[in-house]
């Protein structure tokens, strides 16, 4: 046989017909060394009995059919590893995942911090602070409810009127509103602390040591009690709630807004405009809630804030629906292992960044765990603070918790991705068919689990109307809206006479 013949044969690159028909009697399931060097070794049987016949171990034509299948196996499992990364359904790797569910507008959640408030049982003080009665209140500790002081009340309103904020005396707060339906007022004490108000505390949770931190509390515009945004020098803000059940109520007293996790920040430097531009940080375990973003000065101090938007289609840093005076906006980006990217703008719909910037951010345990009153007993901070003569003074802070708390979450896991992210397509954020009612509040949160909503109004019923269910199954609950709007109409009364006399303009 012709060499050329020969090597055409081994090749089977005649024609298409002959590769047609080996591809026949290829087994194509094939994917590891042994399955592939038989295949090849029987395949070579029975189509070259004559030409190829000598399969010894020493043979170097074996060694050939080895080196093939060995790279055979290497090929298929990059082919398959390829084929099934590049789909959402079957993808393993965390970053794969991540990646595709971005290319339809999901960015998944990371971390969730356990978040509450802690009620302060007792405060003391270094300043001398004198009651009604004349007594002076330094260095005694004063207990909330203490059936054994009938002046408690006044005593603890005394004691952090003196440590707040001049012209934030109680009854005068910087923030006040309902919150849960319990009235809620703010009060920031004249902290003398140069650095972010945040004091740091651990417990023993379930075992675990886990890192807490006390922070300012705002309400502004919110339904619920939520931290400040971290800014350096300003003073710990602290929350006074009544649900006008009396002292002993665990609404009723004096809170402070306590988070699961450290904070940490990360400076970095745009030194020119780039549009759509991508700045890392690979930080660990950073959580879904807590990042803040400044632009700094010349001195390094912060000259202004950036807001964090939404990485949803249509509500982003490339494209966003906030405010056309909002354009110093960027959005976090998740990524494996809770680290993340912060994205920004084009330039058409945002400024561009450049200049330094500092990023605030809080490291979280990814994890799911409840905390109990029991794990969260006399919980102590000292708050320095400057008296009204200027004076250094140091309020002692007693603290524990109420109520139990289940809101942490650890990061979504890759099954709950795949499920929610083609949910959060089609739906497109938006809720108008029966099924997207049952859908999109599943975005909200790793840990919702299952939603079930129930159509209480119909064509033909008006939405100027109360919303009132006939069975009463569904009347006592909270409803709001985005898109309603309360106005007034000022009219200016007029009439119209007429007069025949000079004598008639008087009367």
């Amino acid at each position: 046989m012709a060499t050329t013949d020969r090597q055409n044969r081994l090749l089977v690159a005649e024609d298409w017909r002959k590769i047609y028909q080996a591809f026949q009697q290829a087994d194509f399931k094939s994917y590891d060394f042994e399955t592939l060097r038989r295949t090849m070794v029987a395949y070579l049987q029975e189509n070259y009995p004559d030409d190829f016949n000598d399969f010894v171990e020493s043979s170097e034509y074996v060694a050939l059919i080895d080196l093939i299948a060995y790279i055979a196996q290497a090929l298929s499992f990059r082919v398959d590893l390829n084929a099934r990364e590049n789909f959402l359904e079957t993808a393993e790797r965390r970053n794969s995942i991540l990646r595709l569910a971005r290319l339809i507008n999901y960015n998944a959640k990371r971390n969730k911090p356990a978040t509450g408030l802690l009620k302060i049982d007792s405060i003391s003080t270094t300043q001398d602070v004198r009651d009604s009665s004349g007594t002076n209140l330094a260095n005694s500790t004063i207990v909330w409810n203490d059936s054994a002081n009938s002046n408690y009340r006044e005593q603890f309103i005394s004691i952090l009127n003196a440590a707040n904020q001049s012209g934030q005396r109680f009854g005068n707060p910087r923030e006040k509103g309902k919150i849960g339906g319990v009235d809620t007022e703010v009060y920031t004490l004249s902290s003398n602390q140069n650095g972010l108000p945040i004091f740091q505390f651990s417990k023993a949770v379930g075992g675990v040591t886990r890192s807490f931190e006390i922070v300012p509390s705002k309400i502004t515009d919110s339904d619920s009690i939520y931290e400040s945004p971290p800014v350096e020098g300003t003073g710990l803000t602290y929350t006074y709630r009544t649900d006008g059940s009396g002292d002993s109520s665990k609404n009723t007293g004096f809170f402070f807004l306590f988070k699961q996790g450290t904070m940490q920040n990360t400076d970095f430097t745009v030194d020119s405009a780039i549009t759509n531009y991508v700045k890392s940080i690979d930080t660990t375990n950073i959580n879904d809630t807590d990042v803040w973003l400044y632009r700094l000065d010349q001195f390094g101090q912060i000259a202004e804030s950036w807001t964090k938007v939404p990485s949803l289609s249509g509500n982003n840093a490339i494209y966003n629906s906030l405010s056309k005076d909002i354009r110093n906006i960027y959005n976090v980006v998740t990524k494996n292992n809770d680290a993340m990217d912060l994205v920004f703008g084009d330039g058409n719909f945002s400024n561009l960044p450049l200049g330094s910037f500092r990023s605030y951010y809080r490291i979280s345990d990814n994890a799911k765990y409840a905390l109990q009153p029991a794990d969260m007993r006399n919980v102590q901070i000292d708050v320095g603070y400057i008296d009204a003569n200027g004076s250094q003074q140091t309020l002692t802070i007693t603290m524990s918790l109420k109520q139990s708390i289940y809101n942490s979450a650890a990061t979504e896991s890759n099954d709950s991705i795949r499920e929610k992210a083609a949910q959060v397509y089609y739906s497109q954020n938006r809720m108008i068919t029966a099924e997207d009612y049952q859908v999109v509040p599943l975005s909200a949160s790793q840990e919702i689990v299952k939603v079930r909503s129930v159509n209480r109004s119909a064509s033909g019923i008006s939405r100027a109307k109360e919303i009132l269910d006939p069975t009463g199954a569904y009347s006592n609950v909270s409803v709001f809206a985005e898109d309603g709007i309360l106005y007034r109409e000022e009219t200016t009364p007029t009439f119209i006479f007429t007069f025949t006399k000079g004598r008639n303009i008087q009367q």
